[in-house]
């Protein structure tokens, strides 16, 4: 991935009670760009976004272990203040959360908070804002009436003003357009293009159509675990992985059956490929060989070599902080490595 990082996502699980939710994920979300997230209902698209911002401390029995680190700071870290943390982030839930208050005062509500008092600066927060969200020319004759008499498109909207009022750094948006019509839908998403280029942008949507539209950057969930990720055209024109090319295609994600495993834990380097050659011989064509390695850059070495001799690699992910997992499916009868 080219430029700047924003948010470091460094071998974050999510705990919710007993049950895990993510699984060591590892990723970097780049900065002024668009990220989206994606993956099946249930995959923990939602869970990894509200990490972000801490949000997720507001569920009972959470548990988190892991980094998440913000220009550079550990969000999780103890002595981190978690209003100044969220002032970073402006977020936008799935249906619009209005103030119980007038368009002008949900606009100015977090720059309230944060000790803003003139009026004239105000005045000029709303203004600025509902330009920025496309709103002001349909609100501008009505300030000061009650935000729960806009449609729901134009609510969603005054909440991305109020959002952007506090100055964050970060736009993060759990499927802000899903319960929009299709002119709303698409009013919001040329927000998120205009504003991409001064904010870090990430989404989470169940429409692949609006990745393909909006996303420079892809990220492929599957039951918790990261299955792929990368530039938008690489993921969802040319998936690297099965998993990934099954969920873009429209097919049911299906785990593959597994005929030999082989655990090169505490093996050197240089055997690798030896004994892997040895046990892709035991299995026929087509078949898949499970392989555990130790290191991501072991792990992205051997792939390349697997797929260098003519073999498919269907998945390839972090099963805890140093081991990772290889599904390799047998694609030739040439058994030199």
């Amino acid at each position: 991935m080219e430029g700047k990082t924003h948010i470091s996502v460094r071998d974050l699980s999510v705990f919710y009670g007993g049950a895990r939710v993510l699984n060591n994920i590892s990723i970097n979300i780049p900065d002024k760009k668009l990220t989206a997230i994606i993956g099946p209902s249930g995959c923990g698209k939602t869970t990894l976004l509200k990490s972000f911002n801490r949000i997720i401390d507001l569920q009972d029995g959470v548990r988190v272990s892991g980094q998440v680190l913000v220009d550079g700071e550990d969000i999780y870290d103890p002595k981190v203040e978690v209003t100044h943390l969220r002032k970073k982030m402006g977020l936008l839930l799935q249906r619009p959360q209005i103030l119980p208050m007038s368009i002008y005062e949900n606009v100015v509500y977090g720059p309230r908070i944060h000790g803003v008092k003139d009026k004239k600066k105000l005045d000029g927060t709303v203004q600025c804002y509902l330009k920025v969200s496309g709103l002001w020319n349909e609100v501008k004759d009505r300030l000061h009436s009650p935000a729960s008499r806009l449609s729901i498109g134009q609510q969603q909207r005054l909440c991305l003003a109020r959002g952007l009022a506090v100055e964050p750094e970060v736009i993060l948006g759990d499927e802000p357009t899903s319960a929009l019509d299709p002119i709303s839908a698409e009013r919001i998403e040329q927000r998120f293009l205009e504003l991409k280029s001064q904010y870090t942008v990430v989404l989470v949507t169940h429409n692949l159509r609006q990745a393909k539209r909006l996303a420079d950057y892809v990220i492929f969930l599957y039951l918790g675990d990261l299955i792929e990720h990368g530039t938008a055209d690489q993921v969802l024109k040319n998936p690297r992985y099965l998993k990934t090319e099954s969920y873009i295609n429209g097919e049911f994600i299906e785990e593959p059956e597994i005929h030999r495993e082989l655990n090169l834990k505490g093996t050197a380097c240089s055997d690798y490929f030896e004994r892997a050659k040895h046990t892709l011989e035991k299995i026929a064509h087509s078949q898949v060989l499970k392989v555990v390695v130790e290191h991501e850059q072991n792990a992205h070495e051997f792939e390349k070599t697997m797929i260098h001799k003519g073999h498919r690699v269907l998945e390839v992910k972090r099963i805890n902080k140093t081991d990772w997992e290889m599904l390799i499916q047998k694609q030739n009868n040439v058994y030199t490595i």
